[in-house]
C-alpha cells in the first residue's frame, strides 16, 4: 500500500488527514460492531477500501499477465516461423544453387555437341523431359517420341542431358517445396499481424484493465462518501441528542423558573392576604378603640349626669 494516509487509483490519489484518520480512528474503537468502516481506519487490520484496491489490482494485473503470455506465446510462434522461414530460405538458395550448376551443365554439353536451341536434337530432348515427367503427351508428341525409340532411342547428347535433367528434378522439388513453405509460413505471419492489429490484445487488456481500476475507483468512492455520510449521520445524530439534552434541560430549567414564579406570586399573594387581614385587624383595633372611647365618654357623661343627680337631690332637700 502506497503512503499511509492516500490512495492512488490510475495515478489519482484520495488523501485523508491525519486529524481525521485519529478522529475516525476512535470511532472505530468505539464502535466496532459496525459493518461500515470509515475511511480513517485504513490503519486497522481491516481495510476494506485498501483490500478493494489490491482485489482490483490483482485482477486488472492477471488480465494484462494473461493476455501478456498469450500474446508472448503467439511472438513465439512468429519467431519459430521466421527461423523457418530462414532454414528454407538456406535450402532454397542450395538447392538454387544446384540447379544454376546443372543447368551450366546442360548448357555446355548442348554447346560442346554445337546444337542450338531451335535443333532437331534439342526439340526432341525437351519432349523426352516430358516425357521423363509423366506429362500428357499430345497423339503427335506420341508418334514422334514411337519414331525415336524406332531409331535406336535418345542419342548421346540427349541421354546424357536427361541424365543432368533428372538430377535436377529432385533439387527442384526442393526448391518448389521451400518456396511453397515459404509462401506458407509468411502467410501465415501476415495473418496473426493483421489479427493482432484487428484485435490488438493487449491494448484491450490494457483497457479492461482500466474499466477494472476505473470500476474500483468509483467503489471505492462510493465507500468513502458512504462512510463519510455514516460519520456525519452519527455526528448529526450525537448533535440532535445533545441539542434535545439541552432543549430539555432547558425545558426543566423553564419549568423551574415557571415554578419560582409560581411559588413567588403565591408568596405575593399570601402576603398581600395578610396585609389585608392584618389591615382589617387594625382597622378592627381602631374601631375598638372609637368604640372604648365612646363608652368612656359616655360613661363620664353618665358620671357627670350622676354627680348632677345627686347635686340637684341635694340641693331639693335643703
Amino acid at each position: 500500500m502506497e503512503v499511509e494516509g492516500a490512495m492512488k487509483v490510475q495515478n489519482k490519489a484520495i488523501f485523508m488527514g491525519e486529524s481525521i484518520q485519529s478522529q475516525r480512528h476512535a470511532a472505530n474503537e468505539k464502535k466496532s460492531s459496525r459493518s461500515n468502516i470509515f475511511a480513517g481506519d485504513l490503519n486497522q487490520t481491516f481495510d476494506p477500501i485498501a483490500q478493494k484496491k489490491q482485489q482490483a489490482q490483482k485482477k486488472a494485473m492477471k488480465i494484462v499477465t494473461d493476455t501478456w503470455a498469450g500474446d508472448r506465446k503467439l511472438d513465439e510462434s512468429l519467431d519459430e516461423r521466421r527461423n523457418k522461414i530462414k532454414e528454407l530460405e538456406s535450402a532454397m538458395k542450395e538447392s538454387g544453387s544446384h540447379l544454376k550448376r546443372i543447368n551450366e551443365e546442360r548448357a555446355a554439353l548442348k554447346e560442346t555437341y554445337g546444337f542450338t536451341e531451335d535443333s532437331q536434337e534439342e526439340q526432341d530432348l525437351r519432349l523426352l523431359e516430358k516425357q521423363a515427367d509423366n506429362k500428357p503427351l499430345t497423339k503427335e508428341e506420341q508418334e514422334r517420341l514411337a519414331q525415336i525409340k524406332e531409331a535406336g532411342g535418345p542419342t548421346e547428347y540427349q541421354e546424357h542431358s536427361l541424365e543432368l535433367y533428372k538430377a535436377a528434378s529432385t533439387y527442384k522439388e526442393e526448391y518448389e517445396k521451400a518456396k511453397k513453405e515459404i509462401y506458407q509460413e509468411s502467410s501465415a505471419i501476415m495473418s496473426a499481424k493483421l489479427e493482432r492489429l484487428k484485435h490488438d490484445p493487449m491494448v484491450k487488456a490494457s483497457k479492461s484493465a482500466d474499466e477494472i481500476m476505473e470500476a474500483a475507483r468509483q467503489e471505492i468512492i462510493g465507500m468513502l462518501y458512504d462512510d463519510a455520510k455514516d460519520h456525519i449521520d452519527e455526528e448529526m445524530e450525537e448533535k440532535k441528542e445533545a441539542a434535545d439534552k439541552k432543549a430539555e434541560k432547558e425545558e426543566e430549567e423553564e419549568e423551574k423558573i415557571e415554578k419560582r414564579k409560581e411559588e413567588k406570586e403565591e408568596k405575593e399573594e399570601f402576603i398581600e392576604e395578610i396585609s389585608e387581614d392584618m389591615t382589617t385587624i387594625l382597622d378592627a383595633d381602631n374601631l375598638m378603640d372609637d368604640v372604648q372611647r365612646e363608652i368612656k365618654k359616655i360613661m363620664d357623661e353618665m358620671k357627670l349626669l350622676d354627680e348632677d343627680m345627686k347635686g340637684a337631690a341635694v340641693d331639693t332637700a335643703g
